[in-house]
């Protein structure tokens, strides 16, 4: 796979700036040293965030460790998390995790729930506990040994009254038509970032059927992302072997085009997709899973985990729907667990990469842990290589 620097012809940089570099950049390194001079987020940022606060290049990763209050520094029971979703709502990050309870000899994902963690400072954080569970879709599949609380994603956004709600989209195993096994995406609602949330539908928002056309396992429609565009349109975003897209109707419960009836509670039935509209996108090398959609300076940026073991790869366009440039690598595969998942969101001016390892004790495929770290761009908007930081 290529490197984002055995790309760079295929880039189209901002002449003027290669023009003034090449007259002044030898004086800004004599004068300040390569450190200083930046070609991060603060400079590319400059000129649409001047009041940029102050931010950490390296954290105390895992950030999460203990199953404790502080689940940084107040030691107790390891937890192993995993699948970060990053929501930033007012001065306060919400960080959504998958939880991995398998044994240290176990050999398969372990996962029922969902964990939260909130921190106003990206160093200090707060442990809010379990706010969803697979079970609590009525539909979803499981038991005591499997559990099935794979990938998701949370967003807020004000309903018609103005009051903001919270979507939670997972995947989970069951919601299938005709008996089949296999994962389903649906979403649950809420009042309160921390819960709880309750599924409006009764039923997945996406099913085998809806991709059976593209490929045939049964993990194909997992970890979904939503994005909402400038002009308030939503889109819905997932995939394993091949990424698709839906939009969303502005309610965020529904697929555009989507009808059906309902029962006496409520609940949807009689679903039909024909005026649906599914794209798959083919022009994403390598692409795996974890897709992670995000808008910076301008530009839509898309992460998603490729190869495996898997990499960290990305995409850039000018449009929420593409076409999307392949940009490059970011983080190659990391020790102990063939799976990366990103999450790339703004804080205080500054852009941030969570996603897990495997690098707690008795870390591995299915005991991972969440990490964060400082994303750079270069001036051209494209991604620096992430340097994975820890303290003693």
């Amino acid at each position: 796979m290529p490197t984002v620097s055995s790309i760079s012809n295929n880039r189209k940089p901002i002449a003027p700036f290669l023009l003034w570099l090449s007259f002044f950049g030898p004086l800004f390194s004599l004068c300040f040293g390569i450190a200083a001079c930046s070609t991060d987020q603060d400079q590319f940022s400059a000129s649409t965030n001047t009041a940029s606060k102050t931010a950490s290049a390296s954290f105390d990763n895992p950030i999460i460790k203990y199953n404790t209050t502080d689940p940084t520094n107040q030691a107790g029971d390891l937890i192993y998390t995993a699948d970060p979703a990053a929501m930033v709502v007012g001065d306060t990050v919400y960080l959504y995790t998958t939880h991995d309870e398998q044994s240290l000899a176990g050999n398969d994902y372990r996962m029922y729930d969902y964990r939260l963690w909130t921190s106003t400072d990206l160093i200090r954080w707060q442990n809010k506990g379990t706010v969803f569970r697979y079970s609590d879709f009525a539909w979803a599949r499981g038991n005591e040994k499997t559990g099935n609380a794979y990938a998701h994603h949370v967003i807020q956004r004000q309903d018609a009254s103005g009051k903001p709600r919270y979507y939670f989209y997972a995947a989970v195993e069951g919601g299938q038509t005709a008996g089949a096994f296999g994962f389903s995406i649906g979403v649950a609602v809420s009042d309160s970032p921390n819960g709880p949330f309750m599924d409006p539908r009764g039923m997945p928002m996406i099913l085998l059927e809806d991709t059976a056309k593209d490929k045939d396992h049964s993990w194909r429609n997992i970890d979904p992302a939503v994005f909402i565009d400038d002009d308030g349109r939503a889109y819905l975003y997932w995939g394993n072997k091949q990424l698709w897209w839906v939009e969303l109707e502005a309610d965020l419960v529904h697929l555009k085009g989507e009808s059906y009836s309902l029962d006496a509670k409520g609940r949807m039935q009689n679903r039909d997709t024909s005026k649906v509209k599914i794209h798959a996108v083919d022009s994403l090398p390598n692409f795996e899973e974890g897709p992670y959609l995000s808008k910076h300076n301008g530009i839509y940026y898309l992460v998603y985990a490729a190869g495996f073991p898997e990499s960290l790869a990305y995409a850039t366009s000018t449009a929420v729907t593409g076409p999307w440039q392949y940009q490059g690598i970011i983080m190659d595969p990391l020790p102990n667990t063939t799976t990366i998942h990103p999450a790339m969101f703004d804080f205080n001016g500054h852009t941030y990469l969570a996603y897990h390892s495997a690098d707690l004790p008795g870390g591995g495929n299915y005991r991972r842990s969440v990490s964060i770290d400082r994303v750079y761009f270069n001036q051209d908007g494209t991604i620096q290589k992430i340097i994975r930081t820890t303290k003693p």
